[in-house]
């Protein structure tokens, strides 16, 4: 007993040593010198050295050594380096391993000459505590350039699944027995490549060989045109430069979509699906309909197609997946809609020449406006300096002042500006969809869907401040009687009549020097502009808004195109609302050389007496003659304290909107240029 125990120590003790210490013996294959894990760990560290793991896949992906290859007998050669010289290190899992030396004869007899075996394996390794990679683990670098990500950015992020890896698409029997040249021509041939991806994906094969994009269906293409496949549309190494994937399977497939339907996109971009998509952040557009959302991902078939998701009796269900409720005129929205074509779409193409046409005349006749009025106050402040100021100092330090607007009008007016600047902060992201700033601004709402419901809360208070203002008008009229028609164009009102256009001719008259500065009644004619101006855009922009808010309602009894149309009229008289507020109106009531930095009288309700007869001589007059004046002498004493905040809260809507004006100008010269 005592003499076996003394045995097995001894034992281990020699094999112990002999495992640790530098390995000369050659274990009966020439031409391999056996190194120690010590000596393996050094060659490692040389910048060419090339490690080859010879064990099974399964033992591979569990831990191996930092840039180790996992070859077989059959894939080895396929892998290898033209210098024969170079270092080349084999091991297998344990000391017991068989597949190094089987490895081993065939790079001897290719003419490899700098072989070395890892007797221990990469057993020992590990226990040792050396480092080792998995393949459950990123690798930081990748030695080949071209990849842009050396992990699948669609397997990858499968946990429990039968995964592929690299070998499954690159080590095919074609590939192994290929040479060089011919692996680049093979992976270049995406029938070879997208082959390996059917192989797994059975179902998904079977649909695509049945949809219009399959050879087998669609024969008759353009020269220029070639039928998609898998790897057209998924990828494989799709990443960015820091290996991520930026963007999720939706924003990328409408790109991929795009390659050979660009003018499909492009008016998909047009609607809310699109713009949504391309100004989400990744991950946040997986409720917006993309292509395959209606049209399919394998199966996209012809709309004739009985089985086709936009065949006219599948449609409802379609649409329905993100719209529940939706019925037959629903459907009938047109999705790639093109208002500039006026044989497929006459009346989107008529509301869009209307629109259009509105557009350049208000900008076209107020920007002449604002220009000849802005050079002639110039002018006059310039040519009378003197004069200029003994008025403006006489208007602004007369303290007899008169009531011009109610509490109510101020409170109306504040939440009327508010909700228009919230809506614009909104909307002009989806209005100049392709803008630089667009995507970071609906990034700073916190994303499309907060930007959305920041429109309808600000939509919402608007409509509230439109039918307070309708009550407030039945309650007054129903106080003063009978004769509302009578009073409907009188001097007080704000509906236009004649002498409005005789002020206009003389305001005009006065910027081109052929006239005196005429005097106006209590509302002027660009006042009155703004006012109806209001009306409409309520009922033209609210109606539409509701129509595109609850497209399913209103399509109850509406027929879908009027979805194409309430997305067009919003859009463009949204644009003439926020551009002629910010530009015209802004002019107008402040920024007017006699007006400049800002008019407060819709803060403190008042204006002085001098202020009116400088400027509404002929209301004053009226004021005098029928004994009103004395009625409307208020002096506001609240604002005094709150004069600050009105201050404060007046310039910050005035530099918010012209910040808007800029991005708005911006985005225009960008898309020109």
């Amino acid at each position: 007993m005592r003499f076996s125990k003394i045995l097995v120590i001894i034992t281990a003790f020699v094999i112990s040593t002999f495992a640790s210490a530098p390995m000369d013996v050659n274990l009966g294959l020439e031409g391999v010198k056996p190194i120690s894990l010590s000596e393996a760990e050094s060659i490692s560290k040389e910048a060419n050295a090339l490690f080859l793991d010879t064990n099974e896949d399964s033992v591979y992906k569990q831990r191996h050594v930092a840039k180790a290859i996992n070859v077989n007998i059959s894939n080895v050669l396929s892998h290898m380096p033209d210098d024969k010289n170079v270092k080349i290190v084999l091991y297998g899992q344990n000391s017991s391993s068989r597949e190094p030396n089987q490895i081993a004869k065939i790079l001897i007899a290719e003419g490899y000459t700098n072989l070395y075996y890892m007797i221990e394996g990469i057993d020992a390794w590990a226990i040792s505590g050396r480092k080792t990679s998995s393949i459950f683990f990123k690798n930081e670098k990748l030695p080949e350039k071209e990849i842009h990500s050396f992990y699948d950015g669609i397997h990858e992020h499968l946990m429990f699944a039968n995964l592929p890896s690299c070998r499954d698409c690159h080590s095919s029997p074609k590939v192994v027995y290929a040479s060089k040249a011919e692996k680049e021509e093979l992976f270049r041939d995406k029938e070879f490549v997208n082959d390996n991806c059917k192989s797994c994906h059975n179902t998904e094969k079977e649909h695509f060989e049945k949809s219009v994009h399959s050879p087998f269906v669609t024969q008759d293409l353009k020269a220029d045109r070639k039928l998609p496949n898998c790897t057209d549309c998924h990828g494989v190494h799709v990443a960015d430069k820091d290996g991520k994937v930026l963007r999720e399977l939706k924003q990328i497939s409408q790109d991929n979509c795009g390659v050979c339907h660009e003018k499909e996109q492009s008016l998909y971009h047009e609607t809310f699906h699109g713009k949504a998509l391309l100004l989400n952040a990744p991950g946040d557009a997986v409720r917006v309909a993309a292509c395959f959302d209606c049209h399919g991902a394998h199966n996209v078939l012809g709309m004739d197609d009985e089985k086709s998701m936009i065949h006219v009796n599948n449609r409802t269900q379609t649409c329905g997946e993100c719209h529940p409720g939706s019925n037959m005129n629903f459907t009938g929205f047109i999705a790639h809609a093109d208002h500039t074509d006026s044989e497929k779409f006459p009346l989107l193409h008529g509301a869009y020449v209307f629109m259009t046409g509105l557009v350049i005349a208000v900008f076209g006749f107020f920007g002449l406006h604002t220009l000849l009025w802005s050079v002639r106050l110039i002018r006059a402040r310039l040519e009378h300096p003197m004069a200029w100021k003994a008025a403006k100092e006489k208007a602004h330090n007369d303290k007899m002042t008169l009531k011009r607007f109610s509490k109510f009008h101020m409170i109306q007016h504040f939440f009327m500006a508010a909700s228009f600047l919230g809506l614009a902060f909104s909307g002009l992201p989806q209005k100049f969809y392709t803008a630089p700033w667009a995507k970071s601004m609906i990034e700073l709402m916190g994303g499309m869907e907060m930007a959305t419901f920041i429109h309808h809360v600000c939509a919402v208070i608007m409509f509230a401040v439109f039918l307070s203002h309708i009550a407030e008008i039945i309650l007054v009229q129903a106080k003063k009687g009978s004769g509302f028609f009578s009073r409907l164009f009188d001097a007080d009102s704000l509906m236009p009549r004649c002498q409005d256009f005789a002020d206009m001719k003389a305001h005009f008259m006065w910027f081109l020097g052929k006239g005196e500065r005429p005097q106006f009644d209590r509302w002027t004619y660009w006042e009155k502009f703004d006012y109806l101006a209001v009306f409409w855009g309520m009922f033209i922009i609210g109606f539409s808004g509701l129509v595109l808010w609850f497209p399913v309602f209103f399509s109850g009894f509406m027929p879908g195109w009027m979805i194409n149309l309430a997305t067009l009229v919003h859009s463009d008289e949204a644009l003439l609302a926020t551009g002629f507020i910010f530009a015209i109106h802004f002019f107008n009531t402040h920024f007017r050389a006699d007006r400049f930095p800002m008019d407060m009288v819709i803060f403190s309700g008042t204006l002085s007496e001098e202020e009116i007869k400088q400027e509404r001589a002929k209301w004053y007059e009226r004021l005098s003659k029928n004994g009103e004046l004395k009625k409307l002498y208020y002096t506001n004493e609240e604002y005094k304290w709150y004069k600050p905040l009105a201050k404060f809260a007046g310039f910050a809507m005035l530099v918010t909107g012209l910040v808007f004006l800029f991005l708005m100008i911006y985005a225009y010269v960008v898309s020109v240029f």
